[in-house]
C-alpha cells in the first residue's frame, strides 16, 4: 500500500481537508505536512485531534509555527525544518498531494 503525504498551506478555518484526506488515501499510511496558515491544523486542538483520530501523522513547519507566535512543543506533532520536509516528500512517502483551498465555507472536521 502506497503511503501518501498531504501538503497543506491554508488554514482549517478556510476549508478543512481532514475527511477529504481519508477519502483520497483510504487505508494507506497518511501524513500531513503543514506550512503557512496550515500550521493551525497542528496548533488548534480540535483539528489536531481530528487528524490523529484518522491515523494521520502530523508534521508542521517549525519556522511557520514560530512566525505565527504559536508553541512548537505540541505532543504528537513533529516540527520540521525545510531539509526534513524535503526528506518527507522525496524519501519517506510514496506520493505527495498538495491540497488547495478553492472556496471558503464552514470547516468540516
Amino acid at each position: 500500500m502506497r503511503s501518501v503525504l498531504f501538503i497543506i498551506l491554508h488554514s482549517p478555518f478556510e476549508k478543512s481537508m481532514v475527511s477529504r484526506m481519508e477519502m483520497v488515501a483510504g487505508d494507506a499510511p497518511k501524513g500531513v505536512l503543514l506550512f503557512e496558515d496550515g500550521i493551525y491544523y497542528a496548533t488548534h486542538p480540535v483539528f489536531r485531534e481530528a487528524l490523529l483520530k484518522k491515523g494521520i501523522k502530523i508534521y508542521a513547519s517549525e519556522s511557520g509555527t514560530r512566525a505565527r507566535g504559536c508553541e512548537t512543543g505540541i505532543p504528537d506533532v513533529e516540527f520540521v525544518d525545510y531539509d526534513r520536509a524535503v526528506d518527507l516528500i522525496m524519501e519517506e512517502y510514496d506520493t505527495s498531494i498538495t491540497c488547495v483551498c478553492s472556496d471558503t465555507h464552514v470547516p468540516e472536521v
